[in-house]
C-alpha cells in the first residue's frame, strides 16, 4: 500500500473539519456500529457483500477508514465534498484499487480514540486478503494493552513530556492536548514517526515534536518531568516485529529505559510504562529494574502493579505455536528459562518517580484488584510515598482509621480439647489491590471498632485498657502496624482515602 504523505496543513484542515461535522467521534462510531469501546474496533472485518447502503458521511468514514470496506466512485462523491476528496488523496490516505479501479479504499486505519484522531497499518485488507505482517508495522491503538497502558498515565498537568516507542504517537498526542504543556514523541521506525506526525498536523495539535530515534536518542540533551513508555516486551528466541521483540527474556527494551531514567528524568519527575520481565529465583522483576538504575537507585521509588503472570511453560507453548518451531523450540524455551531461574513471567503496570527529598527509597509490588485505573495507581504512589517517612506514624496516630468496605475476615478453626477455636486471622480485599494480612487475634477486636471516630491513640486505649494488648505497647510499634493496614488497602485515614469505587 502506498505511504501516507505529510502534506500542508491546509489539507489536513479540510480533512479534519470533514470527520468532524461527520460526528466521527468514538461515541457516534460506537453507536453506529453496536460496539461497546473502541478496543472493539478490531473485531470489525470487511463485508463486500453487504446489501446495506451508505447513509450518511459517518456510514461512509466508518466503513473506509475503520472497517476497511472499498467505497465506490458515486458514494464517495455523493458523500464526500471534492475538496476533502482531493485532501484525502493528497494525503495518501485512499487510493483507487489496482484491479477494481471503480474502488477507492483507505491506505490505513483512522479511528478516533481517548478524544484524538489516530492513523496506525490496518489489521484487514479491503478485499479480505490475509495481512501480511512487516518488521516495523504501526500497530492499532485499541488493543488491550494500549488502553491499560493509557489508564496509567493521569491526567496531571506537566511541564514537559516524552512518549518512548510512541507507534501512533496516541500517548504524547492525548497528554499535549489535555495536561502536558509540551509533549514528545519517539520511536525507532520510520513508519511510526510518520503516523505520529500525521495525526499531530490532522489533530491540529501544535505543542508535539515528533522525531525518530533509538529511545532516548532522538531527544538529545533535554530531560523530562514526566516519561512514559509501552515498550515492546514479548520474548522471542530471535529478532521478530519491532513492535513485539522485547529480547529473550522480554525486558530488553525496559531494561534500557529504566537505566536512562538518571539522565533523563527531572527531580520529582515520574516514568509511567506497561511492561512485562520475569522473577527470577530469589529477586522479583521489580528488584530487578532497581538494580538497573545504578549507582543512582536510592534517588527512585519503583511501583509495580502485576496484571497477569505466565508459567514459563505457557509462554514456551505460546511462542512455539506463533513461529510454528514446534517440540524443538518449545525445548529450547525450557532450556532458556532454567538457564536464567525464571520462576514466571509478569505483565502489569510501571511507575518509577524520582524522589524529591532524602527519604528511603521504597519498591512496592502489587496484584490488581478488581478495578485497576490512575485513581488506584495514584493512591499507591501518593500513599507509599508519604509514609516512607516515619513523621507520618504520628499523624496516623492522630487519624481516625475507618476500616474500609469489601474488607474480609477469614478465621480458620482447629479442634482443640474437643472444641472448634480459632487459630488463624486472615485479612482480606481485592481493593484497590489483592491483598491478604495475617493478623493476631487483637487486631480483629480492633478492625472492628474503626469507625472513622475514633482516633488510632484512643483505639490503642481501648485496646490496653481490656487487656487486648499489653499495656507497654509502644504508640510507634502500633502507629506502625496500622501502616501496614492502610498500605494494605484494610483502613483509611483522612488524605489518604481510597478512589470512589
Amino acid at each position: 500500500m502506498p505511504p501516507l504523505t505529510i502534506g500542508p496543513p491546509a489539507l489536513f484542515r479540510e480533512l479534519r473539519g470533514f470527520l468532524t461535522d461527520s460526528y466521527y467521534s468514538e461515541a457516534s462510531v460506537c453507536a453506529r456500529l453496536g460496539l461497546e469501546s473502541p478496543q472493539d474496533y478490531l473485531t470489525l472485518l470487511p463485508n463486500p457483500a453487504s446489501p446495506r447502503s451508505i447513509q450518511d458521511p459517518l456510514d461512509l468514514a466508518a466503513r473506509l477508514f475503520l472497517i476497511g470496506e472499498m467505497v465506490r466512485d458515486h458514494e464517495l462523491e455523493k458523500w464526500v465534498p471534492l475538496s476533502v476528496i482531493e485532501a484525502m488523496r493528497g494525503l495518501g490516505l485512499i487510493a483507487r484499487h489496482s484491479r477494481q479501479p471503480e474502488n477507492w479504499y483507505a491506505t490505513t486505519a483512522l479511528y478516533p480514540v481517548c478524544g484524538v484522531y489516530l492513523v496506525s497499518d490496518r489489521w484487514t485488507n479491503p478485499d479480505c486478503a490475509p495481512i501480511e505482517m512487516t518488521a516495523d508495522v504501526v500497530y492499532p491503538a485499541v488493543t488491550f494493552n494500549t488502553f491499560h497502558f493509557l489508564e496509567t498515565l493521569p491526567d496531571e498537568p506537566c511541564d514537559s513530556f516524552l512518549d518512548l516507542c510512541s507507534g501512533s504517537g496516541v500517548a504524547a498526542l492525548v497528554a499535549a492536548k489535555r495536561y502536558a504543556r509540551h509533549a514528545w514523541s519517539t520511536d525507532v521506525t520510520e513508519s511510526s514517526s510518520r503516523c505520529a506526525e500525521f495525526g499531530r498536523l490532522l489533530n491540529g495539535i501544535e505543542n508535539v515534536t515528533v522525531a525518530q530515534g533509538d529511545l532516548y536518542q532522538a531527544a538529545g540533551k533535554r530531560t523530562f518531568d514526566r516519561i512514559a513508555a509501552n515498550p515492546p516486551y514479548m520474548p522471542s528466541l530471535r529478532p521478530a516485529e519491532i513492535y513485539a521483540y522485547g529480547g529473550e527474556l522480554g525486558d530488553q527494551i525496559t531494561r534500557r529505559i529504566v537505566e536512562g531514567l538518571p539522565e533523563y528524568l527531572r527531580p520529582s519527575g515520574r516514568f509511567y510504562g506497561m511492561t512485562a520481565g520475569p522473577d527470577r529465583d530469589g529477586e522479583g522483576f521489580e528488584v530487578r529494574m532497581r538494580n538497573w538504575l545504578g549507582s543512582a537507585a536510592g534517588e527512585f521509588d519503583i511501583f509495580f502493579i502485576e496484571r497477569r503472570s505466565f508459567e514459563p511453560s505457557e509462554i514456551a507453548h505460546q511462542q512455539a505455536a506463533k513461529t510454528r518451531g514446534g517440540p524443538e523450540e518449545v525445548r529450547q524455551w525450557k532450556k532458556l528459562f532454567v538457564q536464567h531461574g525464571v520462576k514466571n513471567l509478569v505483565y502489569g503496570s510501571l511507575v518509577i518517580q524520582r524522589k524529591a527529598s532524602a527519604d528511603r527509597p521504597v519498591t512496592v509490588r502489587r496484584l490488581k484488584g478488581r478495578l485497576l485505573g490512575t485513581p488506584e495507581i495514584e493512591w499507591l504512589r501518593a500513599w507509599k510515598t508519604a509514609s516512607a517517612d516515619d513523621a507520618i506514624l504520628r499523624r496516623i496516630l492522630d487519624a481516625k482509621p475507618l476500616a474500609t468496605m469489601g474488607l474480609e475476615l477469614h478465621v480458620i478453626h482447629r479442634l482443640q480439647n474437643g472444641e472448634l477455636a480459632p487459630q488463624n486471622f486472615t485479612l482480606k480485599t481485592s481493593y484497590p489491590f489483592t491483598v491478604e494480612c495475617s493478623i493476631q487475634t487483637w487486631a480483629a477486636f480492633l478492625i472492628a471498632r474503626c469507625d472513622g471516630k475514633t482516633t488510632a491513640r484512643q483505639l490503642l486505649g481501648y485496646l490496653k485498657q481490656n487487656g487486648l494488648v499489653a499495656a507497654g505497647e509502644p504508640e510507634e510499634e502500633f502507629a506502625d502496624f496500622l501502616r501496614v493496614l492502610i498500605s494494605g488497602g484494610f483502613l483509611e485515614i483522612e488524605g489518604f482515602r481510597l478512589p470512589p469505587h
